[in-house]
């Protein structure tokens, strides 16, 4: 009996810590990855794009790649776009930049992205 009087229902303030940090980690995850996501989404059609520039006009290849990035909602135009065709391959680069918010506007991170893709061209 003599050693419950001692208990005070003092908790660990390491409990509390740990779970700081599994929400901060959880909730820039939550941020981080949606965006990593679409780029990943968007390098594929790049991919896909400049895979067929042997069958396809640029303004074609530009008309898919934007349209992508519009459905994706990535930030690319036609400014920050480029696609160069030589004998050899086919190009495709962009540059565009992603903000991502954290706590709730407390921190914020630009993320850019370079994305380039060269494809040889094959005669058909």
């Amino acid at each position: 009996m003599r050693g419950n009087r001692s208990v005070r229902g003092r908790g660990n303030i390491g409990c509390l810590l740990w779970l700081i940090v599994v929400v901060a980690v959880g909730h820039v995850l939550w941020k981080v990855v949606p965006v990593k996501i679409k780029t990943s989404a968007f390098y594929d059609v790049m991919q896909e794009q400049a895979s067929f520039g042997s069958i396809k006009s640029e303004g074609a290849i530009q008309y898919e790649i934007l349209r992508r990035a519009e459905e994706l909602k990535i930030p690319v135009t036609k400014e920050n776009f480029k696609i160069v065709r030589s004998r050899e391959a086919v190009t495709v680069e962009a540059h565009y930049e992603i903000p991502i918010e954290f706590f709730g506007g407390l921190y914020k991170y630009v993320w850019k992205f370079d994305p380039v893709v060269s494809r040889p061209t094959f005669a058909v």
